[in-house]
């Protein structure tokens, strides 16, 4: 080939990958939805970028927050007014505020995203709203304190952690039932499942370790110390590493995940507390008394690849696809 005609490939594939529609170029990789409770906002992140691309006024004090899987909508807890309200994230506005419970705190969609599952706090339940409506569809009593929630991967399952019960409550879904007891350390607060869904983390803020459960069976395999006061834990996307956010120490703990035994810790910032899996190798952290985001790449003892700014008091995040679809 003359160099000539190399030349003209190179300019002929360029304007390919330019011209193809959308859905032939890679995937943009996500926002995050993150809620800064003490200045009462939600702000929308571009991780990789490392910029704020969007913020949205709520109302006071929010906690928790789930988003739709298309990105359009997110869902946020307000434990001091007994109120879930619903963001469009396209408007970008509250569109509507649901009164439920007490103190709704954690939240989760299910698979479908046509129902909410709040945790209430000071009423020692899980309620499932009709995420459109916001009626309740059921409730079922758990332990003390309720505070993070996930969802098993077929959504069959709600895992809640007992904060002062110290056990995670197993809800069956289909019947709004709690089906099993699981015992943890002391002060379980926040949940993630491995990537292959046979395992669940359960970050233990007094007893400063971690649960590793199996599942279904609910038997503890580890528990490792991780830290001073862990409030968040996340897994990384090959299962291999698991993450945990120390609020007293500003530490970040790696363990790995096979064995349960911390692999290093580093210090990140003043009181981390809520951790995400992003995706592309990143994890995003709140930094509550810092008012900021740190990205870290899925690389023990890397710090922060970059920390954005955000409003008083971030806490807990919630990955917000793209939107797609017609707008």
């Amino acid at each position: 080939m003359t160099r000539r005609a190399g030349r003209a490939l190179i300019v002929l594939m360029l304007a390919a990958i330019l011209l193809a529609p959308p859905s032939a170029r890679a995937e943009e990789p996500p926002l995050l939805a993150v809620v800064s409770q003490q200045a009462g906002r939600l702000t929308l992140v571009d991780p990789v970028a490392g910029r704020v691309v969007g913020e949205i006024a709520l109302d006071k004090v929010p906690a928790g927050i789930a988003v739709t899987r298309d990105g359009r909508t997110a869902y946020v807890t307000h434990p001091d007014l007994g109120q879930v309200s619903r963001v469009d994230l396209t408007a970008p506005a509250v569109t509507a505020r649901y009164r439920i419970g007490r103190e709704p705190f954690g939240i989760a969609l299910d698979s479908r995203d046509e129902s909410l599952l709040v945790t209430d706090w000071s009423g020692d339940a899980l309620i499932q709203l009709d995420a459109a409506t916001g009626a309740e569809l059921g409730r079922v009593t758990v332990g003390r304190s309720p505070a993070g929630v996930v969802l098993d991967q077929d959504g069959a399952h709600a895992y809640v952690a007992d904060r002062e019960s110290h056990t995670v409550s197993v809800v069956d879904l289909a019947q709004m039932r709690r089906v099993a007891t699981w015992p943890t350390g002391t002060a379980p607060f926040a949940l993630a499942l491995s990537p292959d869904g046979r395992r669940l983390y359960v970050a233990n803020v007094r007893s400063n370790d971690l649960s590793v459960l199996e599942i279904p069976n609910g038997r503890e395999i580890a528990r490792p110390r991780v830290g001073l006061m862990p409030y968040g834990v996340a897994v990384s996307s090959d299962g291999a590493r698991v993450v945990v956010t120390n609020q007293q120490s500003g530490k970040l703990a790696w363990l790995e995940a096979g064995t349960g035994t911390v692999h290093s810790e580093e210090r990140i910032g003043e009181y981390p507390e809520g951790v995400l899996n992003v995706g592309g190798g990143l994890f995003a952290v709140a930094l509550w008394a810092d008012d900021a985001l740190c990205i870290v790449p899925d690389i023990p003892g890397s710090g922060c690849r970059s920390v954005i700014k955000l409003p008083p008091g971030p806490r807990l995040l919630a990955v917000a696809p793209r939107q797609t679809g017609p707008q």
